[in-house]
């Protein structure tokens, strides 16, 4: 494979090269404000770890990475497993269960009502 030589942004883009912001894993975890994500996580669980119901104010998209993880959401329960994901909208009581050594990865939809951040009970 040949090696990629220096890009020139500017070369088709004027004086406004495109911006893709990279965040690395230790840094804060805010995206920019035309973006639609507002935030983002990995967490690992141990077997047998809860996640009690709650709630947010923004829509959250759950992949599974490893392991299995049962999630009960509004009039729904179902086990998860590598690569499978689920989609809560704002609002939209939901807890989870580990059912084993688990990695998930936590997508954070734009802040929607009060705006407010975390897990709301």
């Amino acid at each position: 494979m040949q090696a990629l030589g220096p890009l020139n942004l500017r070369r088709n883009c004027g004086d406004n090269p495109p911006v893709m912001p990279i965040f690395k894993a230790a840094e804060a975890k805010t995206a920019p404000p035309w973006s639609d994500i507002s935030g983002w996580d990995m967490n690992t669980h141990t077997p047998g770890a809860i996640i009690e119901r709650h709630f947010h104010d923004h829509d959250e998209l759950v992949i599974i990475v490893l392991g299995r993880m049962l999630v009960r959401t509004e009039g729904t329960e179902e086990v998860l497993e590598p690569g499978d994901a689920v989609l809560t909208r704002a609002g939209e009581s939901h807890e989870w269960l580990a059912l084993d050594e688990s990695i998930a990865i936590h997508v954070e939809a734009r802040l929607q009502g009060q705006k407010r951040r975390g897990h709301l009970h």
